[in-house]
C-alpha cells in the first residue's frame, strides 16, 4: 500500500536522516512563521483568532507568538499559530504542490515539542516529515483538485499528524493509523475568494486540530483506514480523478525532500501573484516608471495562476491580495507590497485603481507548458506599454524567496525584525535571532523561549 510506504519512511527519519541544507532550510522556515504569525496576530482576523481562544483551559503548554507570548495548551497555541501565519500571506510556499507547510507543520511541531520537551533535533526531524508528507500528497491531487480544494487546508491535518506523532514517539502501525484519521478529515473549500472571506486561516487552524487530534487518538489505539491516502475511496480519489498517485513514493530519500524544494515569500499577497510583482519592481526600478505614463499592461502566465488571482474588481482586504491587478498595480505605484499596500488607504488610492483598468491577465501557451513541465516554475511576463509608444517587457520565473533565488539569512532577520519588532519587541526579535540558527543545539525546545 502506498500510504503505508510513505508513513514508513516518515517513521524512520531521524536528524541525522537529514542533509545539513535540509536543517538550514528548516531552521530558516521556522523563523520566517515566528514572524509572520507575530505580525498575523495584530491584524483584525488574529485579532478575532485570539478572542476565540482568549479564555483557554487553564493549561500552560506552549507558546503563543503574539506580543505577550503567553502560555496557552498545546492545542490551542498550536491553532492560534497555525491560523496567524496565515493571515498576512506571507508564510512560506511549496510550488509543485501548491500548498504552505510551514503554517500546518512548525505550529504543532513547536507546540508539541515544547509540552513533552523536545530536544531541537526532535522537532527539526518531526518538521522535516510533516512537510514531506503534505508536499507529497499535494503533488497527487494538484493541479487537477485546485480549482475546488485549498490544498494547505486539505493536507493540514496530515502534516500535523506526522509532525506530533514523530514527537510523541508513535510507533510504525500507530503512525499509519494517525495519518489515517488525518486524511479522512481533509477539508478546505476555495469558494471563500468569490467573497474574499476568512476562510483560509480556517483552514489551517482546522487542519492543525484535526492533525493533533488524530495523533493522539492513534496513542490510545484508535484505529484508522490504512491506505487513506491511494485507496479506492481515498483521498486522492476523492480530490480528483486526475491524481498522481505515484507522487507519494516517487524517489523517497532525504536528499531531495520538501524542505529543498520550498519558497519563501517577500510579498504580503498570493504566491500566484510574485513573479508579476517581482517583474512590476525590475521594470519599475530599471525605467524609474511613472503610473500616468503607462497605457497597458498584459500580465502573460500560466493557467492556475489566471484562475486564481485575474480579479479586476476586488472588494475585501483579502480580495486584493489575491488580485493579481492589483498587486502588480500596487507595486508599480508603491514599489512594495508589505502589509500597509493593503490597507484601506492605499487599496483606494485612484493612481492604483486607474492603473488596475489597464492591466490584463492571459495564460500563455509557453509559460502553461513550462508550468506543467516543471510545476515549481511559476513565471509571469509582464509586457508594459507607454503612451509615447515603448513597450517595457520583463519576464521572471523565479521571483526573489523561491527556492531557486533564495532568501539569504541577513533578509531572513531583516524580514523578521519587520513583521515582529512592533509585536515581540525589537530584544525578544534580537534574542530569537541569535537562537534561531543554533535550534539543533537545544536540548528542550523551551530554552527557544526561556526568559522572553
Amino acid at each position: 500500500m502506498l500510504t503505508e510506504q510513505l508513513s514508513d519512511f516518515l517513521y524512520e527519519v531521524r536528524y541525522d536522516s537529514l542533509p545539513s541544507k535540509a536543517v538550514d532550510n528548516a531552521k530558516l522556515y521556522l523563523e520566517d512563521l515566528l514572524g509572520v504569525a507575530a505580525a498575523g496576530s495584530v491584524q483584525p482576523q488574529g485579532g478575532i483568532w485570539r478572542s476565540y481562544f482568549a479564555a483557554g483551559d487553564g493549561q500552560q503548554e506552549a507558546t503563543a507568538w503574539n506580543s505577550g507570548l503567553e502560555r496557552l495548551s498545546c492545542e490551542h497555541a498550536a491553532a492560534l499559530n497555525a491560523a496567524c501565519a496565515h493571515v498576512m500571506d506571507m508564510d512560506d510556499v511549496h510550488n509543485a504542490s501548491i500548498t504552505h507547510l510551514g503554517a500546518v507543520t512548525i505550529p504543532a511541531a513547536l507546540a508539541v515539542g515544547q509540552k513533552l520537551h523536545r530536544s531541537g533535533r526532535e522537532v527539526l526531524a518531526a518538521i522535516a516529515a510533516g512537510y514531506e508528507i503534505g508536499a507529497r500528497v499535494g503533488e497527487a491531487i494538484n493541479p487537477g483538485s485546485y480549482h475546488y480544494w485549498h490544498t494547505t487546508g486539505v493536507v493540514g491535518a496530515l502534516c500535523s499528524a506526522v509532525a506530533a506523532g514523530k514527537l510523541m514517539g508513535l510507533d510504525r502501525e500507530k503512525l499509519l493509523h494517525a495519518i489515517g484519521s488525518a486524511g479522512t478529515q481533509a477539508a478546505g473549500l476555495w469558494q471563500f475568494l468569490e467573497d474574499g472571506a476568512m476562510s483560509k486561516t480556517l483552514h489551517t487552524a482546522n487542519g492543525t486540530l484535526c492533525g493533533l487530534r488524530s495523533a493522539r487518538l492513534a496513542a490510545l489505539g484508535f484505529t484508522a483506514a490504512e491506505d487513506i491516502l491511494a485507496g479506492d475511496r481515498g483521498l486522492l480519489g476523492a480530490m480528483t480523478p486526475d491524481n498522481h498517485p505515484e507522487a507519494l513514493t516517487r524517489a523517497l530519500s532525504w536528499d531531495n525532500c520538501a524542505l529543498l524544494t520550498n519558497s519563501l515569500k517577500p510579498y504580503a499577497c498570493c504566491r500566484h501573484t510574485h513573479a508579476a510583482d517581482y517583474c512590476a519592481q525590475l521594470l519599475r526600478g530599471e525605467h524609474r516608471l511613472e503610473p500616468e505614463h503607462i497605457t497597458r499592461i498584459v500580465d502573460h502566465t500560466y493557467q492556475v495562476a489566471v484562475n486564481t488571482v485575474d480579479n479586476p474588481e476586488p472588494s475585501t482586504p483579502y480580495g486584493y491580495k489575491f488580485s493579481g491587478q492589483y498587486c502588480t498595480a500596487a507595486m508599480l505605484v508603491y514599489g512594495h507590497l508589505g502589509e500597509s499596500a493593503f490597507t484601506p488607504e492605499a487599496t483606494s488610492d485612484p493612481r492604483v485603481r486607474r492603473l488596475m483598468d489597464k492591466i490584463t491577465l492571459v495564460c500563455d501557451p509557453e509559460l502553461e507548458a513550462s508550468y506543467q513541465a516543471d510545476r515549481n516554475r511559476w513565471a509571469h511576463r509582464l509586457e508594459v506599454t507607454l503612451e509615447d509608444g515603448r513597450v517595457l517587457t520583463r519576464q521572471v520565473e523565479y521571483p526573489y524567496g523561491d527556492f531557486n533565488n533564495p532568501f539569504t539569512w541577513a533578509y531572513e532577520h531583516e524580514k523578521f525584525h519587520t513583521l515582529a519588532d512592533g509585536v515581540l519587541g525589537p530584544d525578544r526579535v534580537a534574542a530569537l535571532v541569535e537562537r534561531l540558527p543554533h535550534l539543533e543545539e537545544l536540548d528542550d525546545i523551551n530554552r527557544l523561549f526561556e526568559g522572553l
